[in-house]
């Protein structure tokens, strides 16, 4: 906040003439008695341009024949004071005035009980001024206390038989001393400032034998305290017109610069991004948006992770809420030394179309991602492939994970992105299964696409789904816009009788993008880590089903060893699920175990040959279940194509997805 003092006059030219015409005692009696002529005249002298200029700023009011006038909130310490500004206001047509009178806090909690934007500039005096300048964001002129003032004063105070003091701040003290020294008075002057106490001084000139004081608001009540009298130094006529002109100035000036703020302001409020701005200790300073139940839970996102947008200048979020995906980013901007985080929020339409099931968008501060990331990734956090997925995570390269049905490799995927250096940035899954040919054409060509995102984790799905049409296209988009260098693509490639690691597009994406491999080893290759992936999911389903199972008996966990498991981890936490769910002891039993795997295990009267990665219908189950494994296993035969699986089965691929889903 700018801080502007009023000049009255020219001191120097005033007191070059005085010192020039003061030949003799009598004419210095004489100028005691005419100074305020003098002076008058010196000031018009030393501003010749005055009258023009206060006709020119009169003038200055009209704005295509409108008079515009300047609206001013004066906070007057005393009553006359008051008077005289609405003497002087009544007169001119250039001023709309407010007057209150209040002095320091009082003052203040006028100005604060207004609506400021209703104001352009504010008018005080001393230290009630200093105060509302300090708190508020419009300009404040301070009503000077001028050499007039002072000589006043002091004309009053020589009526008094007694003896007097000076008292206040340099604002007073040094035209009390320029005077005294003029005219040869022999006055006590203190002079306080922000490391002297007034109380203390006042008290003791009350000491040395002086009745009364010449002071300013402050020194009136602490003389009042101490039962001395004062003279209170009042602002002339004068100063008051000068200070009103300096406003009407400063004003014009401030206009302005408020009116490209209003323009500035008006551009982001209207903007498509909303804004937020904090200080860097986390204090608000300006938002875009007003806080309203409708909006009130963008103010709730903003402030959840406030402490992740001011420390991380890369933090950014992003949530799907029905057709809208919403994102949040911060910058951190100085600006004349002072640091500030500005977070954005972006609201636009979904990137894909409302009903499409092929794009999930996530984030590591929602739940769905710590399911997703926590669901069966624990079981690929036992053994050798730990240490790769760490190793692997620590990266932004490629990533290319391999492996059977139900190896979790899209819970392999969670993990990397979720210890990964873009873990607080968004997380989206496309599922080349459920994808088609229109939907790809909208990820590669629109600009809502998240391959137009920055420091986005990219998890494409079941690319063995994917046409080689389409593989082909969106390989070349891949390496065209060097898509891997803005975001980091993680791919899956399910293996199994007709899907290997050499087929060709397996083999052009890990080349032609040198994506890192992750082969995750089918379940019945991993004997000796099924005791530990045992007790992981033992635990995971004892706190969902409330129970205390605590293991299997040792005979029970050899039958699990030697089951081939053809649906691996999936049809394993499948399998321990209904096992703790039909087990009322501490260890589940050893038959119990041996029924369970015989439901899952062939029928030899079966007439067709299962195909590696596939079971047998289990019919011991409700129809929710079974239509879920049906539905499975054709997926299965049909490469993971959703369309072809739906036709297949004569359903739409939303009752597809939503048979999937259970």
């Amino acid at each position: 906040m700018q801080y502007y003092h009023v000049v009255p006059f020219d001191f120097k030219a005033v007191f070059r003439i005085i010192r020039l015409n003061m030949i003799h005692i009598t004419f210095l009696l004489f100028f005691q008695k005419t100074l305020f002529y003098f002076a008058s005249v010196c000031y018009h002298i030393s501003n010749p341009n005055e009258a023009i200029m206060k006709q020119r700023y009169r003038q200055d009011c009209f704005n295509g024949g409108v008079r515009m006038k300047t609206k001013i909130l004066t906070i007057a310490p005393y009553q006359g004071m008051k008077e005289i500004i609405n003497d002087i206001a009544s007169g001119r047509d250039d001023i709309e005035m407010t007057t209150r009178i209040g002095d320091l806090a009082t003052g203040l909690e006028i100005v604060q009980s207004y609506d400021l934007d209703d104001f352009d500039i504010i008018i005080s005096r001393g230290g009630t001024a200093k105060m509302i300048s300090a708190n508020v964001t419009i300009p404040v002129v301070e009503v000077e206390i001028s050499v007039y003032d002072i000589l006043r004063a002091i004309k009053l105070a020589e009526n008094y038989s007694n003896r007097f003091a000076i008292i206040g701040y340099p604002a007073i003290t040094n035209c009390a001393k320029m005077l005294c020294n003029l005219l040869q008075y022999d006055i006590e002057i203190i002079v306080l400032d922000e490391n002297t106490e007034p109380y203390q001084q006042m008290e003791h000139l009350k000491e040395q034998g002086y009745e009364m004081v010449l002071c300013d608001m402050v020194g009136t009540s602490i003389a009042r305290e101490l039962g001395m009298n004062f003279i209170l130094i009042i602002s002339g006529r004068e100063s008051i017109e000068a200070a009103l002109d300096q406003a009407v100035r400063f004003s014009k000036i401030f206009s302005i610069t408020r009116q490209q703020s209003q323009v500035l302001k008006a551009a982001v409020i209207q903007s498509r991004e909303a804004l937020f701005i904090y200080t860097k200790d986390g204090q608000p300073y300006f938002s875009s948006m007003e806080r309203s139940p409708a909006t009130a839970a963008f103010f709730n996102q903003v402030e959840q992770n406030l402490a992740s947008f001011l420390s991380d200048s890369r933090f950014r979020l992003e949530n799907q809420v029905d057709s809208f995906v919403y994102t949040m980013y911060s910058r951190h901007i100085t600006i004349n030394g002072i640091a500030y985080v500005y977070i954005y929020l972006l609201m636009q339409d979904a990137p894909l179309l409302v009903d499409d099931i092929g794009v999930s968008h996530y984030d590591v501060k929602t739940n769905s991602i710590n399911e997703v990331s926590d669901y069966y990734g624990s079981a690929n956090l036992i053994g050798s492939t730990r240490i790769i997925m760490e190793q692997y995570a620590a990266t932004l390269a490629p990533v290319m994970i391999l492996g059977e049905i139900g190896t979790g490799k899209t819970k392999a995927a969670s993990f990397l992105y979720s210890h990964s250096e873009y873990r607080k940035s968004p997380y989206v899954i496309i599922d080349c299964a459920n994808t088609n040919q229109k939907k790809w054409n909208y990820l590669i060509d629109n600009v809502n696409s998240p391959f137009n995102d920055l420091n986005t984790t990219i998890f494409i799905q079941n690319l063995q789904a994917l046409e080689i049409s389409l593989a082909q296209k969106f390989l070349s988009y891949l390496n065209q816009g060097e898509m891997c260098r803005r975001n980091r693509f993680i791919f899956s490639y399910t293996l199994g009788s007709d899907k290997q690691e050499t087929d060709t597009v397996c083999q052009t994406f890990m080349n032609e993008l040198s994506c890192l491999v992750l082969r995750i080893p089918p379940l019945r290759e991993r004997v000796q880590d099924i005791p530990n992936i045992t007790t992981l999911y033992i635990s995971q389903a004892n706190v969902e089903f409330g129970k205390q199972v605590v293991g299997l008996e040792s005979e029970a966990m050899e039958l699990m060893q030697q089951f081939g498991w053809p649906q691996n981890l999936a049809q394993f936490k499948r399998v321990i699920r209904q096992l703790i769910i039909s087990t009322n002891d501490y260890y589940i039993k050893t038959d119990v175990v041996r029924q369970a795997l015989s439901q899952e295990s062939p029928i030899s009267q079966h007439t067709f040959q299962l195909q590696p990665g596939y079971e047998i219908l289990n019919l011991n189950q409700n129809l929710d279940s079974i239509n879920y494994d049906v539905s499975r296993i054709v997926l299965e035969q049909e490469h993971m194509n959703k369309t072809k699986t739906a036709e297949r089965l004569g359903i739409s691929r939303s009752t597809l997805w939503r048979i999937l889903q259970k």
